[in-house]
């Protein structure tokens, strides 16, 4: 398991009325499910938006080079949150159990200078 770093502080993006609580516990349960990340998290960012139908929370991290995108909806802001956290924790785990199903790695020394 690698820490995350305690200076890492996710961006937080609002669409409609999110009240700060909401914005704090996201922040608290992305930085939670970050602990179980298999490769430094230089960045996150969270989304909530309150405009639609329900409550939606997104998040967007990069995991030592790996972009990772989660969604999630509730009927409450805690709830798309806390969907939120559990998906993205089972991201997680499966990135670390299997590491060879991730995106590809390109291959070295296999860009040459473009064709004239």
């Amino acid at each position: 398991m690698v820490l995350v770093s305690a200076e890492l502080t996710p961006s937080v993006r609002t669409h409609g009325p999110v009240p700060a609580p909401a914005r704090d516990y996201a922040v608290a349960k992305l930085g939670a499910a970050l602990r179980h990340a298999p490769a430094p998290v230089p960045f996150a960012r969270v989304t909530l938006d309150s405009t639609g139908h329900g409550e939606y929370a997104g998040a967007q991290v990069d995991v030592g080079g790996v972009p990772v995108h989660v969604h999630a909806a509730g009927e409450t802001m805690t709830e798309a949150v806390d969907r939120l956290q559990e998906r993205l924790r089972a991201r997680l785990r499966r990135m670390r159990r299997r590491p060879a199903q991730g995106p590809p790695s390109p291959p070295v020394g296999t860009a040459g200078p473009l064709p004239a």
